[in-house]
């Protein structure tokens, strides 16, 4: 396998590259898939708040960028599958997947579930 450095990579890579973002509707993944679309990628927003993601979705687009909503909660795995199936059949591949989904239970450690 070829080794490849992405660090050297540029923002003009990301141009028309399919880039699907778990967990994107606030945060670290709202802010990436923005980043995402400033650099020119076609940006798959997927979350559990679709509401938010259409909102998100509407920036992108007002920056010049594609972008697709999928509802998603990661925690179903076929869900997931059918994240992959629709990213893949509207932008032809996927280039690049952010996992950042993610939950948060705040309280005291042994009051917090597992």
């Amino acid at each position: 396998m070829k080794e490849r450095n992405i660090l050297s990579r540029t923002p003009r890579d990301l141009h028309d590259k399919t880039v699907v973002i778990t967990g994107a509707s606030s945060g670290v993944g709202k802010a990436t898939a923005l980043e995402m679309a400033r650099c020119g990628a076609k940006v798959v927003l997927a979350a559990r708040r679709e509401k938010a993601l259409e909102e998100l979705a509407a920036e992108c687009e007002s920056i010049g960028a594609r972008a697709l909503v999928v509802p998603t909660d990661v925690t179903d795995s076929k869900a997931v599958q059918t994240l992959a199936a629709t990213a893949k059949a509207w932008g032809g591949n996927i280039d690049v997947w952010v996992n950042n989904a993610g939950l948060l239970a705040a309280g005291a450690f042994d009051e917090t579930p597992i």
